[in-house]
């Protein structure tokens, strides 16, 4: 019987413990480097353009940056990314709970390593988010930009890998297109948004490119909990781009020594949603009901 068009064949039972040691190793990096900077080497001294905006409404001292004072200028907006280690957490358990079931009858149920890359770009999503708000510093803000375009890029690359699986295209061309073309477009859109190019241009041809790739070439996957999980998933960014608006300095929900920051608390979690929701879209491509 031919196979499901996009199904990936099984060889082989899944390394289990692989999307966890991609997730630990991940966190201890990316947050052992964060607190080393943060409390031992300190921040670069050159605040970050952002400051004549009060940089998404909390409230930070200047001089703290210029004299190179070591801790965390936003509490609020830095440590509300921790939400990041939970969602990545559940994606590792996922991918380990999926493949130890032996089947793979997608790329994010398989052994592939470009679903293992999935927890760490939902990882980064949140962490790499930490180094903006913590410092509000020139020369390490940029980390921010890199943490949101490795995460739109792997939405465009992993949809087209889709709808070349579709059109059957063997593993290898399709790995080699993956991991070129993420890896330079993610590079490349970080280094436009640390040169200065308005990051919500950047964010929205990305968006265009996975909407195309989406709904023009990969299928919209039509099991119906699928759909319910990108609709949860578009909603929540709807809601979180709402907020992001709303809190930005001079904002109607803007109060810069409140507890409460919109930015952090609601845009950063919802965000955290979106990829969440995302993976489990993905996951039920050409599954059945109870898997």
């Amino acid at each position: 019987m031919p196979s499901k068009v996009g199904v990936v064949p099984v060889t082989a039972r899944g390394p289990v413990a692989r999307s966890w040691i991609v997730w630990g190793v991940s966190l201890v990096i990316l947050m052992g480097a964060f607190l080393l900077f943060a409390y031992v080497i300190g921040w670069p001294t050159t605040p970050d353009r952002c400051v004549n905006e009060q940089c998404f409404c909390e409230y930070f001292s200047r001089a703290d940056i210029e004299n190179g004072v070591k801790g965390i200028r936003q509490g609020t907006n830095t440590w509300s990314n921790l939400y990041a280690i939970f969602t990545s957490l559940f994606v590792a358990w996922g991918l380990g709970r999926d493949r130890a079931s032996g089947s793979a009858p997608n790329v994010m149920r398989s052994a592939d390593p470009i679903a293992d890359l999935y927890v760490f770009v939902v990882l980064f999503l949140g962490l790499g988010s930490m180094w903006f708000h913590a410092s509000i510093a020139k020369y390490v803000s940029w980390i921010d930009g890199l943490s949101m375009y490795t995460f739109m890029a792997y939405l465009v690359f992993y949809t087209l890998n889709r709808s070349l699986v579709r059109t059957g295209v063997n593993a290898g061309t399709r790995g080699k297109i993956f991991w070129g073309g993420y890896i330079l477009t993610a590079g490349a859109f970080a280094a436009a948004g640390a040169a200065g190019v308005d990051s919500v241009i950047l964010i929205l041809t990305l968006v265009v490119a996975y909407m195309v790739l989406e709904f023009r070439f990969a299928g919209f996957i039509a099991d119906p909990r699928a759909r319910s999980y990108w609709l949860i998933g578009i909603a929540a960014i709807v809601i979180a781009t709402i907020f992001w608006v709303l809190s930005r300095t001079g904002g109607p929900l803007c109060d810069p020594h409140s507890f409460f920051q919109p930015h952090g608390l609601l845009w950063h979690t919802l965000a955290g949603v979106t990829a969440t929701m995302m993976y489990l879209y993905w996951r039920r491509e050409n599954v059945a009901d109870g898997q």
